[in-house]
């Protein structure tokens, strides 16, 4: 019989694909898509097929030791996502599809046998294997049975296990495969009459009204239920169970955090705009895209919902994205509301049991509607027939680490290859959506508020000559923003104040010598915490109690320079004692469920100052909010990134839009130095599209996307020689490459990032700036040859969100 090969993806950063035999008792089960253990040098691991029946290699081809699941565990689109993923970002195909399944799928696994007791016995190999079993307790792993065995037993355990003499499992656990299961109770046989009952439960009267209970729960309840919630002791259980009128099992206990969410129902009628975009939106042709461009509080997710009740009304699925977590629990609540338990959550601060339960769920096609943040584009979901990104200028959507993909870019690919139709949801869209709008996507618009209210009126405070309240130290606290507050508390309102700096001073200097505590693995410095307190990095974490004398001079008065939320939350403490407070930022949501509770508490009126970082700006809605305080609007102003007027844009004008969503109306106020900068003036005016194009007329010379794209080439390693070194080769690698192609391609650098040292690792960087499809031949022909040369390691970053 002729051999059979396949290719197989591991979860490494190798160039391509490995090659392995079929053995012909796991034929039908190695199929592209499906995970299997292969051999990898001393150690086992699992990978995705990408491609069976291929060509024998050269050299002798290791076997296949097993296939786990029945069915392929990449669907074939989201596979062919992973290919593009893997080419136009330079990535490698293994971590791309490593970025698509659960954790528990992947990784250095050992495949344990275990012994069916009670089966058959068997003979030749596979009776050796079953004996080597018993004298091991009737377990072992598969690699240390064949070491005793002293040859290959993967071909006997397969026949074993498909006969159920043996199981095998992979450990670390399958979370995708292995449900958690809870016992069971369950009634059995036929229902006895009232006749029957009386007699039957004469003496037993406990026992009939758990039986009741039962059948007026459909006939099964979770043990823990029976007895926890209802009061029956484990000793009526089972005298129902010797009589044969219940059974005792095990089932399947899906991890729903979500479960007890409560639902918010979506209202009862859409605006004439609403229906309009509706009825664009819905008439999307497959693989079509549109921007549903509304202003803040024009009911965009409302729109939404009726295009995923559309989509699922015609057998199919959904994915939902949201760019923060933070926003899940309230996008949750609106989809429950209008779909019920058809939803499925997927995001990072969910367990792996709880992921791999939403996973296995949409998988199966129990739920039809995957929500969550940027991994959610990779949901499994049956029939997929539309993609939403909410909020889709958001810089959350592009992820940090190799493969370094952006979920809009996916989710369009992805659609296409599904036809599915795309909506990306913004009141403030990024210049590069704008300008497909003008080529590809449809352009949908909300231009109005629901119930025809006004945006809030902006005023912008000049810090440089406003009146300033005394006694605030070193947060910027002008008289008109005082004044608002104490109005609005007034009233009995609520306020919202952005402040987009955590801790409590920016930075700790002595005021003698002028030293400053930097930290020591980043070009960064330390900002002062007090809660608790000490000096704080935010990008590598390091910590150090705060100093008493100067490590320089030894003087001993240390003086704090800037403000952040903490120093902020314990100024209106003092100022507004009577008012209560709440402070949202990284600091205070790391735990699950902390943005819940704050947002909770928030809508509940529990609070009347909500402070916090960029996290209070995006997708909230609160009626009762009349007052918008930004302290200080320049804190990303001129950050050396090409970004940096249109992200300071986006942030002002989507706080602006929490206020004034209520009967009451509401005003933003806004605290700058610089009130004369086009960032600030448009978003005073509510003007998204005035801002875009201003902002792409400066972006034309010199050309920055979307004029022209982007490539990032990041070099990074221990040694600060090395890594210019390493730069600079990279540098005229590039430049003899691009005359050598005679490509339309200019290159920047070699030079240290803005940022030269996180986390004990420099950086150093060239940019490549030209058109896309050029610098799409220098990214695929350039990953598999840029190779690691020692700690000094380079990371291609296609279509950069930031150059810091």
């Amino acid at each position: 019989m002729t051999e059979r090969f396949a290719q197989v993806a591991l979860p490494l950063p190798l160039a391509s694909p490995y090659t392995y035999r079929i053995p012909e008792t796991l034929g039908d089960r190695v199929v592209p898509g499906a995970r299997v253990v292969v051999p990898v040098r001393r150690r086992e691991l699992i990978g995705i097929v990408v491609e069976a029946d291929v060509p024998a290699p050269a050299a002798a081809a290791r076997d296949v030791l097993g296939a786990p699941d029945a069915d392929a565990a990449v669907p074939a689109p989201l596979l062919e996502t992973a290919r593009w993923m893997a080419g136009y970002y330079g990535a490698p195909l293994g971590l791309a599809l490593k970025t698509m399944l659960p954790g528990g799928l992947w990784g250095e696994s050992v495949v344990v046998a275990t012994l069916v007791r009670g089966a058959r016995p068997v003979g030749g190999l596979a009776g050796e294997v079953t004996a080597w079993l018993e004298r091991r307790g009737g377990e072992a792993s598969v690699a240390a049975t064949a070491r005793a065995l002293k040859r290959p037993v993967w071909d006997a355990l397969d026949r074993l296990a498909r006969v159920s003499a043996v199981t095998l499992r992979v450990e670390p656990p399958d979370t995708a495969g292995d449900a958690l299961t809870e016992r069971v109770v369950t009634l059995a046989g036929d229902s006895p009459t009232l006749l029957e009952r009386d007699a039957l439960f004469r003496r037993a009267p406990k026992q009939r009204r758990l039986y009741e209970a039962l059948e007026q729960m459909g006939g099964s309840a979770q043990v823990s239920h029976v007895t926890g919630q209802l009061g029956f002791t484990a000793a009526v259980i089972k005298g129902l169970e010797r009589r044969g009128l219940v059974r005792i099992g095990r089932a399947e206990r899906l991890r729903d955090p979500f479960a007890g969410f409560p639902s918010v129902p979506p209202p009862s009628s859409l605006t004439a705009d609403q229906q309009a975009a509706l009825a664009a939106v819905a008439s999307l042709g497959s693989g079509d895209g549109a921007l549903l461009f509304g202003v803040t509080g024009s009911g965009k997710t409302l729109v939404y919902l009726e295009v995923v009740r559309q989509v699922l009304a015609e057998g199919r699925g959904a994915i939902v994205l949201v760019p923060e977590i933070g926003l899940t629990p309230q996008t949750v609540g609106r989809l429950r509301g209008a779909f019920g338990d058809q939803i499925a959550v997927l995001h990072s601060a969910l367990s792996d049991g709880e992921r791999a339960d939403a996973w296995r769920m949409l998988r199966r096609g129990e739920r039809r509607v995957a929500v969550g943040a940027r991994s959610a584009v990779f949901a499994p979901v049956e029939r997929l027939g539309l993609i939403v990104l909410d909020e889709e200028h958001e810089a959350s959507y592009k992820n940090g680490e190799t493969p370094r993909y952006h979920a809009r870019e996916v989710a369009a690919v992805r659609a296409r290859l599904e036809g599915a139709g795309l909506v990306l949801g913004s009141a403030t869209p990024s210049l590069e959506t704008m300008t497909l709008a003008e080529r590809r996507l449809r352009m949908v618009r909300l231009p109005e508020r629901i119930g025809a209210r006004p945006l809030p009126p902006v005023e912008l405070v000049d810090l440089r000559i406003a009146p300033r309240v005394p006694g605030t130290g070193a947060v910027a606290w002008s008289e008109a923003l005082d004044a608002a507050i104490i109005g609005t508390l007034a009233r009995k309102e609520q306020a919202l104040l952005l402040l987009n700096r955590r801790g409590y001073a920016a930075f700790l200097q002595c005021p003698d010598c002028g030293e400053v505590w930097q930290c020591p693995r980043c070009t960064i410095s330390l900002t002062v915490h007090t809660a608790p307190p000490g000096l704080r990095c935010h990008y590598c974490g390091h910590e150090q109690p705060l100093p008493f004398t100067c490590r320089v001079c030894a003087n001993p008065v240390q003086q704090m320079r800037g403000f952040g939320t903490q120093q902020l939350e314990r100024l209106l403490a003092e100022r507004y004692p009577e008012a209560r407070l709440a402070r949202m930022d990284l600091d205070t949501t790391s735990t699950k469920w902390s943005h819940h509770r704050i947002l909770s508490a928030v809508e509940s009126g529990e609070v009347d100052l909500l402070l916090g970082t960029q996290m209070i700006a995006k997708g909230l809605d609160f009626p009762n909010v009349t007052l918008v305080g930004v302290v200080d609007a320049d804190t990303g102003l001129y950050l050396p990134d090409f970004r940096a007027a249109e992200r300071t844009f986006q942030l002002l004008a989507q706080v602006a839009g929490r206020a004034g969503r209520g009967p009451r109306g509401g005003r933003v106020l806004v605290q700058t130095r610089h009130p004369g900068h086009h960032a600030l003036t448009w978003a005073a005016r509510h003007d998204a599209e005035g801002f875009l194009r201003e902002e792409r007329t400066l972006r034309e010379l010199p050309p920055y996307p979307p004029t022209t794209s982007l490539v990032n080439l990041l070099v990074s390693g221990a040694n600060e020689r090395a890594v210019g070194r390493r730069a600079a080769e990279l540098a005229d690698w590039c430049s003899a490459l691009l005359e050598r192609y005679a490509l339309p391609v200019t290159l920047l650098g070699p030079a240290p990032c803005p940022l030269a040292r996180i986390k004990d690792r420099w950086r150093w960087h060239v940019l490549l700036k030209g058109p896309s499809e050029a610098l799409g031949r220098i990214v695929r022909y350039a990953a598999p040859r840029l190779a690691r040369a020692g700690d000094v390691r380079v990371v291609v970053d296609r279509d950069p969100v930031s150059l810091l």
